[in-house]
């Protein structure tokens, strides 16, 4: 594990899509992070599955918490940057908090440009950097 590790959770969320959606999106996502070189990669937790339901806990969808070194910061927004900008069709937020730091990404192709999602990367490296 990296020295002092960074810890960000990620939160997709489409507007329009079903649940079924939202988790193939989360599981491509979470496969192209976990190539980064990340120190884990994790589902993050609702609590306990009803009762009556065989799953002793039940993932959020859409949730990844990831630790990574803080060098690791950088490539993993150019990746989620990159990542958005291969969904044409699909507004997407990503959520990303640092410790008590919290950052929202919006992505909707019809409205943002990539200019405007380029600045929008640059302010949260500089914001988890301080």
């Amino acid at each position: 594990m990296s020295e002092n590790p960074a810890e960000l959770l990620i939160e997709l969320s489409l507007e329009g899509g079903d649940s079924t959606e939202l988790d193939e999106l989360t599981r491509q996502l979470r496969a192209e992070v976990e190539e980064l070189n990340v120190d884990s990669v994790e589902h993050v937790s609702v609590g306990p599955a009803p009762e009556g339901t065989k799953a002793v806990d039940f993932a959020a969808i859409g949730q990844m918490a990831v630790t990574l070194a803080p060098t690791i910061v950088p490539p993993l927004f150019e990746l989620l940057k990159s990542w958005v900008e291969r969904k044409p069709s699909t507004p997407v937020k990503i959520k990303v908090r640092v410790g008590r730091k919290t950052a929202q990404i919006e992505y909707d192709p019809a409205h943002t440009s990539a200019k405007d999602l380029e600045d929008i990367i640059k302010v949260l490296n500089k914001s988890v950097k301080k």
